[in-house]
């Protein structure tokens, strides 16, 4: 399958190798996985093209491939970038009810086998919360939920600590040594506190 960028790369390189009458402009969502979070344009002419993302990791990935093709083919390119600000905590806001609900379902896996030694232990679950009492009502239904999707909270981790990355890249600087700390925000979730993350490191 081709991923979103390649399809993007594919679709409109005739807006830059071609002479297009008039100017051509182009408007998709591409789904990154299991998540629809990008709505991205393509606009261009003969020897010119612009891309837009919600998502500043797509565009960042978009220059890498661009500069390597160029690189490699021995063409002469300049990549201008304006990144929006706003694009980021839009973006974040976004990923916010997947974050959110992925946690909350890695959370009850982990209970969900003390919960069953306190059940056998005590011969039932009369002592526990109707929390508990809940997920364990619930086991079956939310085993089967997190074997069908086992690894999406890593990517929603990945995908957002590349948007970490990729804004501080875009101004020149370096911040995978502050990974560990965005880590740690995000295994304590919230969305303001990941937001004010995003803002003053």
């Amino acid at each position: 399958m081709r991923s979103p960028v390649t399809f993007v790369l594919v679709r409109y390189s005739h807006l830059v190798q071609q002479s297009c009458p008039a100017r051509q402009f182009r408007t998709f969502c591409s789904q990154l996985g299991f998540l629809v979070v990008q709505a991205s344009k393509a606009e261009g002419t003969k020897g010119e093209a612009e891309f837009r993302s919600d998502n500043i990791s797509t565009i960042s990935i978009l220059k890498d491939i661009l500069t390597k093709e160029a690189t490699k083919k021995k063409i002469k390119l300049e990549i201008l970038c304006a990144v929006n600000d706003d694009s980021i905590p839009h973006t974040l806001k976004l990923l916010h009810p997947k974050l959110e609900a992925q946690l909350e379902l890695a959370k009850k896996i982990t209970l969900l086998e003390a919960l069953k030694e306190l059940e056998a232990h005590e011969g039932g679950s009369s002592c526990l919360i109707p929390e508990y009492k809940d997920i364990l009502e619930k086991e079956k239904l939310l085993q089967a939920e997190y074997k069908k999707q086992p690894a999406h909270l890593d990517r929603l981790y990945g995908m957002i600590t590349d948007m970490y990355i990729d804004k501080h890249k875009f101004k020149g600087a370096n911040v995978k040594g502050k990974v560990p700390q965005l880590l740690e925000v995000l295994d304590k979730y919230e969305l303001n506190k990941l937001l004010n993350f995003f803002d003053q490191s």
